[in-house]
Order: structure tokens, then C-alpha cells, then sequence
């Protein structure tokens, strides 16, 4: 493939207009990521109950709270056991399935047959949650933070499983997801009118201290891909535009 020297100036004009363009898209990001960050940064550090009532009764505003989670109400299934805030069981059926293909043989000719496979499809779940939790010392609906979900590990809630599975007959099995009782770490939390408004998440097992760290390290990680991404798309550009037959530049 020759390449002409025209076709070498527009490749440059090519990468220098989407390096500005790239410059500007990543200023876009970085100062989104700051904001985000500033609000993590900017908020008030909590690590008592006491100190915590007194921000909702004093609209504290933003603040990063670390504080346990539990529920004196926890819920499970009678084949499980223990209590949890929230625990979905899900139903996986072994299920029959036809698919056509196309195969070559040793002449070189090809065929069509009917392939038969398996596969576990999930085929129905059921979800309880409580209604109440208790985060650092005060009570609130469970829907006001977004508590973290886990594949829970039947072995370590004692109960008998097979890979993980409650198995019933050979074509159904069941598995469980669970947020565990009495969590712990730290949410970002808007405290005003003596409670804790609008939903939060859980930074579970993260200090407020970690969790501000993260997020200023979040802004360096998403530049980093966002310009291995560009760049790979730039050099993209540049050989599509050079392997094409540019004979409107002679």
C-alpha cells in the first residue's frame, strides 16, 4: 500500500483535530469526576451515633456517615435459616434446546443437522426484605440506603448444597443472593429535617477516609481509559482514512 504524501498532511490534520477534540471531551469528564469528588470531600466526617442524631436535627447536609447496619426483623427462607436485611432465591431449570448448524466434512461439503444442548435457565425468583433498619444508632425504612447484594455461600450458612446449589430432583435447582445482618461502613448521607433524605449507598467495610481516597483516585483511572480509548479510535481513523482510495486528493 503506497502511501502519498497528501494523504500523510490529512493524517495529520486528522490527529490534530481529534487530539483537540479529545482535549475537550476530557475536560468535560475531569471536571465532572471533580465535582463528584468535591462532594465527598467537602462533606462533614461522621463516626457516632450521638454526633449523627445531632446532624439531622441541625440539617447537617452532606456527610459521610460510618456507622453499623442491622434489622432487628431479618428474614430468610425456612430452608436456609439464619436472618438476613434482604434475601432473593432464584430457580434455575435444566432446559432442552434445539439449534441448527452447519458443518463441513472431510469432502469438503457442507450440511445442515439439528444439534441438541442444555443449558440452566433461570425460570423464576422470590425476593423478602425487611422493613426497618438501623444504621449508627437510628431507625429508617430499608429502601433509604442501597445496601450491597452477595451470592451467599450455603456451605458457611451451614446448609447442605451441591457446587453452591439446593438441588431438587436433576432438572431444577435453587441459589440464594443476600446483604448479611449487622454491615458495616460508610454512606454519603444528606441529613436535614431530623433524618437522612433521599437513598444512599454503602461503601460497605470502607472508612469515610477510604472512601474520599477512592474518589480522588477515580479521576486519574477514568482519564487513563478514556485516552487509551481515544487514542486506539485516532489511530483507527488514521488507517481507515489511508487504506481508503483517496483519489479525490490527486
Amino acid at each position: 500500500m503506497r502511501v502519498t504524501k497528501r494523504e500523510v498532511l490529512f493524517s495529520v490534520i486528522i490527529v490534530l483535530v481529534m487530539l483537540m477534540l479529545g482535549l475537550l471531551i476530557g475536560n468535560k469528564i475531569s471536571e465532572g469526576i471533580a465535582q463528584e469528588a468535591e462532594r465527598y470531600m467537602t462533606a462533614t466526617v461522621i463516626e457516632d451515633e450521638q454526633q449523627f442524631r445531632y446532624g439531622m436535627d441541625t440539617n447537617f447536609g452532606n456527610a459521610l456517615v460510618y456507622g453499623e447496619i442491622m434489622t432487628n426483623s431479618p428474614v430468610t427462607y425456612d430452608e436456609i435459616g439464619n436472618g438476613y436485611i434482604y434475601i432473593q432465591k432464584v430457580k434455575e431449570h435444566y432446559t432442552r434446546h434445539t439449534r441448527t448448524v452447519t458443518k463441513t466434512d472431510s469432502n469438503g461439503k457442507t450440511h445442515t443437522e439439528t444439534e441438541v444442548y442444555y443449558t440452566w435457565d433461570r425460570v423464576w425468583s422470590d425476593s423478602r426484605q425487611t422493613d426497618t433498619i438501623n444504621f449508627c444508632g437510628s431507625d429508617f425504612p430499608s429502601d433509604t440506603i442501597s445496601l450491597p447484594v452477595h451470592r451467599l455461600s450455603l456451605s458457611e450458612a451451614g446448609v447442605k448444597n451441591r457446587m453452591n446449589y439446593i438441588y431438587h430432583g436433576m432438572n431444577d435447582r435453587f441459589y440464594y443472593n443476600v446483604t448479611y445482618n449487622n454491615i458495616a461502613g460508610t454512606v454519603l448521607a444528606n441529613l436535614k429535617d431530623k433524618t437522612m433524605v433521599s437513598e444512599s449507598y454503602l461503601y460497605e467495610d470502607a472508612t469515610p477516609a477510604e472512601v474520599i481516597e477512592s474518589k480522588q483516585g477515580n479521576e486519574t483511572v477514568a482519564m487513563v481509559i478514556f485516552w487509551v480509548f481515544w487514542l486506539m479510535l485516532m489511530a483507527g481513523c488514521v488507517y481507515g482514512f489511508v487504506y481508503l482510495d483517496n483519489r479525490w486528493l490527486d
